[in-house]
């Protein structure tokens, strides 16, 4: 009968900046459609280049020169040549389509509700062909800049239905300007189908005590409440989908430690590195004083903790010689501002010490997004696997986990200061005897 010694490692938390998908700093990529034939391929190049650390991009296509008609083929055309040219990249993609750039929204949007709608209709097949590229769609396609403001649609019966006809043809996550907007789209949370796919973003990030009117000043002004209101609503609605935008106008709220406090509650998950450089500069002056962060300066601390930043807090791995099975506990908890919003794919698996499968376990857990983060950060989840030691020859095996995001592939990185290897993060060893 086998004798099994089972040693598991030992993790610490690191500062390590991670490159992982769907979150952190992005920049934005403007893109207006026409039906001039475009090399998107070389477009998209020159406009990527240089981004190496961003694993993220916000994609504008303006469509203002289908303001009065519909889409046209080439239009189509052009469109899903963009999205080819883009889904070849390393990027996962925020997407956002309007009719202005120039705060002349009123003059480039459509004049029929119906035509915005039979447009996301057309788009429908291509949004879904190119599904595992998006992360999120933002806006409703109204409004000066996208942003769902100065358009004649904004009704909540109007927005309603925008909304409802986006979800229809695509699949993912949406997201609106407002949580008052939130509010009235989903009927205040009745719209179940909706409430479990629409987030938020928000271009007015801490640049006053209402985000540039994002919120209200008390009361209910279009439904829109207090900034202490609208914080705490978005630090439970963010537990489920995405937000995310831009930091504007160096002034108070956004000093660093109102900023951390805030972001946090918000579950923000990625901004713009961009905008406002006043205010990322205030944060690069800030050198953090304690903890495995000290040292690391206030900017990339903020980096480092948008969206999820998961580490391994602990491993129990036991050899149960009844079963004939290693039990492996992984205890996992987010530092992160915000959740894995895309569950990832979890193996625990055993190697030999030449790196030989002996044995695998997918983790078919779906609470790891329960790690909401942000003000959250110490609650832990735990996997668990249970490997076969059937067959198992003597000698040295090592135990690993990997966390793959099933739309790119990637895997994900975890915040300790152990490295990935080729199998995965080690958990620990164990020594079969006779």
């Amino acid at each position: 009968m086998e004798r099994v010694k089972v040693t598991a490692a030992v993790f610490e938390e690191s500062a390590r900046p991670l490159r992982n998908p769907n979150r952190g700093f992005y920049y934005i990529y403007q893109f207006h459609i026409t039906d001039q034939e475009t090399d998107y391929n070389d477009l998209v190049e020159r406009f990527y280049y240089g981004d190496t650390e961003t694993t993220l991009a916000l994609v504008q296509i303006n469509l203002k020169e289908y303001r009065a008609q519909e889409i046209s083929p080439a239009g189509l055309k052009n469109i899903d040549a963009l999205f080819n040219a883009l889904a070849q990249r390393d990027k996962q993609l925020i997407v956002r389509f309007l009719y202005d750039w120039e705060q002349k929204n009123l003059l480039t949007e459509p004049a029929s509700l119906d035509l915005i709608l039979q447009h996301m209709e057309q788009l429908g097949e291509i949004l879904n062909r190119y599904s595992d590229s998006i992360f999120t769609l933002q806006g409703l396609f109204v409004g000066d800049w996208g942003e769902m403001h100065s358009t004649r649609y904004e009704s909540p019966q109007e927005l309603r239905r925008l909304a409802q006809k986006l979800a229809e043809i695509t699949g993912g996550y949406l997201s609106v300007r407002t949580p008052a907007q939130w509010r009235q789209i989903t009927e205040d949370g009745a719209d179940t189908a909706l409430v479990a796919r629409l987030g938020l973003f928000n271009d007015g990030i801490l640049g006053s005590e209402t985000d540039l009117g994002t919120y209200g000043v008390g009361g209910l002004e279009d439904q829109r409440r207090s900034r202490a209101e609208e914080l705490a609503f978005q630090e439970t609605l963010c537990c489920g989908v995405p937000n995310g935008g831009e930091v504007v106008i160096e002034n108070p709220f956004n000093d660093f430690e109102n900023a951390v406090r805030d972001l946090s509650a918000m579950h923000i998950t990625y901004l713009n590195r961009a905008y406002d450089q006043e205010v990322m500069d205030k944060w690069a002056a800030k050198v953090m004083q304690s903890g495995c962060f000290q040292g690391v300066d206030g900017l990339s601390y903020i980096e480092r903790h948008l969206g999820y930043r998961l580490l391994i807090s602990g491993v129990k791995a036991e050899w149960k010689a009844f079963r004939n099975q290693i039990i492996v506990k992984v205890f996992l908890r987010n530092e992160g501002f915000a959740p894995v919003y895309v569950e990832p794919e979890m193996t625990i698996a055993l190697r030999g010490a030449d790196g030989s499968l002996a044995g695998e376990y997918l983790v078919r857990y779906g609470g790891l997004r329960e790690l909401s983060g942000g003000t959250d950060s110490e609650k832990k989840v735990t996997l668990q696997a249970a490997i076969s030691g059937k067959g198992l020859a003597q000698g040295h095996y090592n135990l690993y986990l990997t966390l793959e995001d099933p739309a790119s592939g990637q895997n994900i990185l975890l915040a300790n200061t152990q490295d990935i290897g080729p199998y995965g993060y080690c958990l620990g060893g164990m020594e079969v005897y006779r």
